[in-house]
């Protein structure tokens, strides 16, 4: 059991990244815990979050996890429940809220504040002051997270649907029409994740499972596209064929062991540096078998 708790301790430490948000959260839920009375708030800013993370470290609850999802890599995502940015930003006005009423309480005792300033709540000094701590929360926010458009898995939207253009020009390129029936294609692995985003009519001998290491799964078409050196083209029809993949997509600036053409492939077009060929034996094969 302890073996288990240490193990969601290191997958905590990992999610927490540079960990200043997650300080932020924690001190934002201990003060809450301590100060929010009303029920329902209470129930939901509080009480949930903290059953959610000692959740997350009784290995008994992990242990069951498991079991149920039958993979114990996505435990991390029990972790995507606890409403982070909700609770600090809802504990920082609660904070700015205390401090205001606070000063009000300590200028009432030294006997600054009249009976007007009493009846129309707190002055205009302490609205600013108020004001000034939020702002000063929201900078701590802020200089604690990390500025999200510097990461490589972030680039400019190059079209509505936020997907590459090359993935977008191909898939209209290779999409079967109104009426006609879905097709298989090959993508190489920088491409597998947008194209079921764009068309679910176009069908992959392989997706993301072949792509996150983590899982370890083995593929023969993949395991063919993905040479470190040069894609045999022979094999690669070899292992295409059989699975009715009418189409190939290559990785552009990639060597090849032959001509695609010698093997009975059409290019259609070249898409920003991909390759893509028309297979017109795998398209008559799909024709004997399905008719």
């Amino acid at each position: 059991m302890y073996g288990i708790f240490m193990e969601s301790v290191v997958i905590f430490k990992n999610y927490m990244g540079s960990g200043y948000l997650m300080v932020l959260f924690l001190l934002a839920l201990v003060f809450l815990l301590f100060t929010e009375k009303n029920k329902i708030r209470r129930a939901v800013f509080v009480y949930t979050p903290l059953t959610l993370l000692l959740l997350f470290f009784f290995p008994i609850f992990r242990k069951v996890f498991v079991r149920l999802m039958g993979d114990g890599v996505t435990y991390y995502r029990v972790l995507w429940l606890l409403p982070m940015g909700i609770i600090i930003a809802y504990g920082g006005v609660r904070f700015a809220c205390f401090c205001a009423a606070a000063g009000r309480g300590i200028r009432r005792r030294k006997g600054t504040l009249d009976n007007g300033q009493e009846a129309h709540g707190f002055d205009k000094k302490e609205g600013i002051y108020r004001r000034g701590i939020l702002v000063v929360l929201a900078a701590a926010v802020i200089l604690c997270g990390k500025y999200v458009y510097s990461s490589p898995y972030m680039s400019k939207a190059e079209n509505l649907y936020h997907l590459p253009q090359n993935v977008v020009d191909i898939c209209r390129m290779i999409a079967p029409g109104e009426g006609e029936e879905r097709i298989w294609a090959v993508f190489p692995t920088e491409l597998v994740y947008f194209v079921r985003q764009y068309d679910t009519n176009i069908q992959m001998p392989y997706g993301r499972e072949m792509v996150e290491p983590v899982w370890d799964y083995y593929n023969e078409v993949h395991e063919v596209m993905n040479h470190p050196s040069t894609i045999d083209i022979k094999a690669l029809v070899e292992v295409t064929r059989p699975r009715h993949c009418t189409y190939i997509v290559l990785p552009k600036n990639k060597n090849v062991s032959e001509l695609p053409e010698n093997l009975g492939l059409e290019l259609l077009d070249t898409v920003d540096g991909y390759p893509v060929y028309y297979d017109p034996v795998a398209a008559e094969m799909i024709k004997e078998q399905f008719g």
